[in-house]
């Protein structure tokens, strides 16, 4: 089925989980290709001409749905909406009481205005100031106090700046009391004891966030609940602090620091800050809650593997040309620092192991091919500190824990060549025996044809590939002959009578592969970041095509 074949609800699915109506996801998220293209403005413009309620009920209906990489991408959408010719002010009304509605979090609601700003030249229209008066309105006193508390201003915006630009009031004086020392930062002699506890959070804040005293940040981190976020920078070096925040802090918000953690030294053996991060990388229901997707802890396990990102290559370029290093200088700079913290590493691969219970079976049938030339051994786009290699591999070492029925191959020059991996071996063996079976070139469509002339039946298709030119390196003779993937896909579901057959190709180290035409259930992935297990998990079960 051609693309143009799509319903636009299948088309506004697509945008809202990948960013783009056609089927090509690029690792960094909506932030990194905000522009709307034509194809997407047309979209948005042709619901909200034909019905922006059924418009906004594909929205909602999504919503909840935990699988969505970056639900930014909503505000996102929803924001460029309200500028848009075709929204009248009743269409503009409804947008902005769905919004309040989609809104979970202080953060999303700072993200729907980031984007209302950024599509009207940093300006909020007479819509959306009303959208913001109408959240601070859903808030308590004390609500409104823990939300200016924890952060004053986001995205370029302040609390202050909104309450002014939306003229807030409020009949409750004890909220009037709030507004006042946000607009004024001035208190009243003659408050109650109950206005007087809501200045107080606001006040303790302040205080938490100014202080260089350990000793009167860390009763504050535990009266407030705070994490490592709302301390003085000055504090953030002290092993007190961070053994105090780590409490309130959540496991991805642990996750990401651990290389920080490392580099400050806090992490070396029987320390207090080891001790505590042990407890949560293996506290199993902890694991649990937090619902992470296991190639979301293999990123971060690598991040802290490597001490956090690498070095630029433009700042090497430049170090290297104006700073005159010694080849000693040169080759520390090109090699990566890696961790000596056994523990941790341990614990994290227990963290991994755990994070696969989150992760329910479908019970489909699986076929993962992954490219094994030396190109593999590349960093992957957007996250240098893994290689294709390692990413493929943990792909497969996930899926062989979650599904039953998964079979693994390796590109073999024209053919393929099913492998055996241990389904409980460790990600590192899996590596290794890739790496056994070397490959000279590969055909992207030869997983298909080796399905199709073995008449296998597979539901789900995955291929690694290392870049768009794998095709460069194959001979002029077996290039001229070469079936397109999607060809060969058609032709296999027509086969073996598997009509909705997927196909997921991944195109590690470049963002400009594209083998997808367009057609329903083809998704191309380039790179990897944290938003490839909730897209690849959202693809699988069928929440988009």
């Amino acid at each position: 089925m051609a693309a143009s074949k799509l319903t636009n609800e299948e088309k506004l699915k697509r945008l809202i989980y990948i960013s783009n109506v056609n089927p090509k996801y690029y690792c960094g998220g909506p932030e990194v290709f905000l522009p709307l293209s034509k194809a997407k403005m047309d979209l948005l413009e042709e619901m909200l001409k034909t019905n922006y309620m059924e418009f906004l009920k594909v929205i909602e209906s999504v919503n909840e749905d935990p699988l969505i990489p970056y639900r930014s991408q909503i505000f996102n959408i929803l924001a460029y909406s309200l500028k848009m010719e075709s929204c009248n002010p009743q269409s503009k009304n409804a947008i902005c009481t769905t919004i309040l509605k989609l809104i979970k979090s202080d953060k999303e609601f700072f993200e729907f205005i980031k984007h209302a700003s950024r599509f009207n030249n940093k300006k909020l229209s007479k819509t959306v100031r009303k959208a913001i008066s109408a959240f601070y309105k859903k808030k308590s006193a004390m609500e409104l106090a823990q939300l200016y508390a924890a952060a004053k201003s986001n995205h370029g915006w302040s609390h202050k700046d909104l309450i002014k630009v939306c003229h807030l009031k409020s009949n409750t004086p004890d909220y009037n009391v709030v507004i006042n020392y946000i607009l004024t930062n001035k208190t009243n002699e003659k408050e109650s004891d109950e206005e007087k506890k809501l200045i107080d959070v606001i006040k303790k804040s302040e205080t938490l966030k100014k202080t260089a005293d350990h000793k009167v940040a860390v009763p504050l981190i535990q009266e407030l609940k705070a994490t490592i976020d709302h301390v003085e920078p000055k504090l953030r070096k002290s092993a007190e602090v961070w053994n105090t925040a780590l409490t309130n802090m959540s496991l991805v918000e642990i996750l990401k620091s651990l290389p920080k953690l490392y580099k400050l030294g806090f992490l070396k053996k029987d320390s207090p800050t080891q001790a505590k991060i042990t407890e949560t990388l293996t506290n199993v229901e902890k694991i649990k809650q937090s619902k992470i997707h296991p190639i979301e802890v293999f990123i971060y396990m690598k991040n802290f593997e490597k001490v956090g990102k690498p070095l630029d290559p433009k700042l090497l370029q430049h170090l290297v040309q104006e700073k005159n290093l010694t080849e000693e200088e040169l080759t520390k700079l090109k090699t990566p620092n890696e961790a000596k913290c056994p523990t941790v590493l341990s614990n994290l691969q227990k963290c991994m192991n755990v994070s696969c219970s989150n992760v329910q079976s479908l019970g489909k049938r699986y076929l993962i091919t992954i490219d094994t030339t030396d190109k593999m051994d590349t960093p992957c786009l957007s996250r240098k500190n893994i290689t294709g290699i390692e990413a493929a591999a943990a792909f497969a070492w996930f899926l062989l824990r979650v599904e039953k029925d998964v079979t693994v191959a390796v590109f073999k020059e024209k053919e393929v060549a099913v492998i055996s991996l241990d389904k409980k071996g460790h990600l590192y063996e899996h590596v290794q025996k890739l790496r056994e079976n070397k490959s000279k070139y590969l055909l992207l469509s030869a997983p298909l044809e080796w399905a199709t002339s073995n008449k296998k039946h597979f539901d789900i298709f995955f291929n690694f590939i290392h870049h768009k030119e794998y095709y460069v390196t194959v001979p002029k003779d077996v290039r001229e002959k070469m079936t397109k993937p999607v060809d060969a896909l058609l032709k296999y579901r027509k086969k073996v009578n598997l009509p909705n057959a997927k196909l997921v190709n991944f195109c590690l180290s470049s963002p400009h592969m594209e083998i997808a035409d367009g057609s329903p259930n083809i998704l191309d992935v380039s790179g990897l970041d944290l938003g490839v297990p909730k897209l690849i998990e959202a693809f699988r079960r069928g929440k988009f095509c």
